[in-house]
């Protein structure tokens, strides 16, 4: 197998994995899900190393920890170190157990203090180990299919190493509105119209100044239009499968970008200074809400198949 095929298996490993620590931080009983999501990318792992490092025989039907036994054969003849974590993988292995099949959840703390940080040490350690290369420097983006987004995603992440945190927000922003725009306008019908859209396309006609009012009257259909222009907003973020809360964060953190004639765009900061924290959320939600839309296309082309 090729490192560039294990990489983009690795980008998908790597966003499970940073959907289960979503999953810790939320209350009980949302954060038992994060057992089933960290083992589930733990074991996607191990099916993926074993492949790389070429385990023969059969890799069908094998036991969660069997793994370690056939890769670190494997390894000692490659004359490297064995595979590690396999007692805290068993402890998270019981805990799945126990969870799916006899319906005992695992504890808050058992999660925030063991799962979360062993499953963390599991992948840094063992994805240098077999693939030579740092988990943290394993790039999501490799599974986005939009190539203008991909594209900005990756000027964004090349900016945020810089410290260049702004300009770095700037091409998230790009990226999430070109992965819309890209998006819908796959699904136009030939007049141009979007399954997406509730009513007129632009409200902007509907205005005081376009119908020459003032006053009182003015001011409330001025806000009528700016509360339509909303709702039309929301319902089309949510008939997308996008969370609507991270989008509403993801607004907050970000620059308003206008599309221009032309395929163009116009950025416009806001008087806020970003952190690091802030710019990673940002990317993360373009990523997770790219792999919401491609696998709503991937449903819609199993349906047309059959």
């Amino acid at each position: 197998m090729e490192i560039d095929d294990a990489v983009k298996r690795l980008a998908f490993i790597k966003y499970l994995f940073t959907v289960g620590v979503e999953q810790t931080e939320k209350p009980e009983p949302l954060c038992w899900a994060s057992v089933l999501t960290f083992h589930d990318a733990v074991e996607l792992f191990l099916q993926l190393a074993a492949e790389y490092v070429n385990v023969k025989g059969r890799l069908k039907d094998i036991h969660f920890l069997e793994y370690w036994n056939l890769i670190n054969n494997c390894l000692k003849k490659l004359g490297k170190a064995e595979l590690t974590q396999i007692i805290s993988m068993e402890r998270l292995n019981k805990a799945r157990v126990n969870f799916k099949h006899y319906g005992t959840p695992p504890s808050k703390s058992a999660i925030t203090g063991d799962f979360k940080v062993s499953v963390t040490n599991f992948f840094e350690e063992n994805t240098l180990l077999i693939f030579d290369v740092k988990f943290a420097e394993i790039s999501m983006l490799e599974i986005i299919t939009y190539q203008r987004t991909r594209d900005d995603l990756k000027k964004a992440e090349k900016l945020l190493n810089q410290k260049k945190l702004e300009a770095s927000l700037d091409n998230v922003a790009l990226a999430f509105q070109k992965l819309i725009d890209d998006y819908e306008n796959k699904k136009k019908n030939k007049w141009g119209d979007s399954p997406f859209s509730v009513g007129p396309r632009s409200y902007q006609h509907f205005s005081a100044f376009f119908m020459g009012i003032k006053g009182d009257l003015g001011k409330f259909i001025d806000w009528t239009r700016e509360s339509l222009e909303a709702i039309q907003e929301i319902v089309r973020i949510i008939g997308f499968g996008i969370d609507y809360k991270k989008y509403a964060k993801f607004k907050l953190l970000t620059p308003y970008v206008l599309p221009l004639i032309g395929g163009k765009y116009s950025i416009q900061r806001k008087d806020r200074s970003p952190s690091v924290n802030d710019v990673n959320f940002c990317i993360d939600f373009v990523v997770e809400s790219a792999l919401t839309l491609q696998e709503f296309d991937f449903e819609v082309e199993k349906a047309e198949e059959s």
